[in-house]
Formats: structure tokens, C-alpha cells, sequence
């Protein structure tokens, strides 16, 4: 169901105004947190990436003598971890995944291609129509319209068992 908007001067028995569905794809707003929390988090992702590194120092080390060898040597000699790495399994399993993503794309293209954009609105329906479409029955649409938030039972099929309000 969507939600409605009410309208200031409109009677009871006037069907509301449907509201504009959100934003696609939804923003997540900023909120204020505590300062510990933004501390525990910082170190959290520093430990994380600090063992991540550690697993991966030797190539991360060969990577760096690949680049700058008078760094690579200072970094070995830092770590004492001699530069016996061979990056070639890496490159190959890297350039591996990056033709299997290419094929993976382009045996989808025209699947990717036959979906509609996000940006086509889709009509919505009249209230009166999800109603009908929910299987609501016409005495229970009056709390269903008033409450702010409903908990709905449903069948294996998606027809409505029956609402409440849920506070």
C-alpha cells in the first residue's frame, strides 16, 4: 500500500492524496552518534586493515619494490621478510577475474538491456484499486486509511488475513 498525504479542507469521504514514492536508491541521512562510538569504530577499522596488511606483506612488499626498489629494500629490510614473492599468480588470478566479469557482462547484455529504467514511472493505483487488490474488504478500509502504521497477516497466496494497528 502507499502511503497518503492528507489535505487540508477535503471531507472524509474524498479519496486522499497518494504520496510520492522515496527516492531511488534511498540516501542514508548522517546522524549523530556518540564520540566513543566514532573512536571504537576508527580503531576497529585501523586494527582491520592493519591484520589485512600483515596477512598480505609479502606481496604488499613486492608490490612496493615493483614500484620503488630503494623503498621495496627499506621496507624488507623494516619487516625482515626477504622479497621472494612472485606476483605473477596474483596478476593472473586478477586478470583472470577481470575477463570473467567481462564475459559475465556481456553473456547479460541483453537480458541488462531489456530491463526498464528506474527513471519510467509506473502509474500508481487508485487507493480504491489496492484496496481491491489486497482484498480488503470495504468496512475495514476506515482504520486501515487512519493509522499511521499497520501490521498485516497474509496467506501463502498474498491475500489479506487481517490488520491491526501497530503502535
Amino acid at each position: 500500500m502507499q502511503k497518503t498525504l492528507a489535505t487540508p479542507g477535503d471531507d472524509a469521504a474524498a479519496p486522499p492524496e497518494l504520496a510520492r514514492p522515496p527516492d531511488w536508491p534511498p540516501r542514508i541521512q548522517r546522524v549523530r552518534t556518540q564520540w566513543w562510538m566514532r573512536v571504537r569504530d576508527l580503531v576497529m577499522t585501523l586494527l582491520a586493515w592493519m591484520a589485512y596488511l600483515w596477512f598480505l606483506r609479502e606481496p604488499v612488499i613486492a608490490g612496493v619494490a615493483w614500484l620503488s626498489p630503494s623503498a621495496g629494500t627499506y621496507l624488507g629490510n623494516l619487516i625482515e621478510r626477504p622479497l621472494a614473492v612472485d606476483l605473477r599468480p596474483y596478476l593472473w588470478m586478477a586478470a583472470g577475474l577481470m575477463v570473467w566479469l567481462g564475459l559475465a557482462g556481456l553473456s547479460r547484455w541483453r537480458r541488462l538491456r531489456q530491463q526498464p529504467s528506474r527513471d519510467r514511472e509506473v502509474p500508481p493505483l487508485l487507493p480504491d484499486e489496492q484496496f481491491a487488490a489486497a482484498g480488503v474488504a470495504l468496512p475495514d478500509q476506515p482504520p486501515w486509511r487512519e493509522a499511521r502504521c499497520l501490521r498485516v497477516q497474509h496467506d501463502n497466496q498474498g491475500r489479506v488475513l487481517g490488520a491491526a494497528p501497530d503502535f
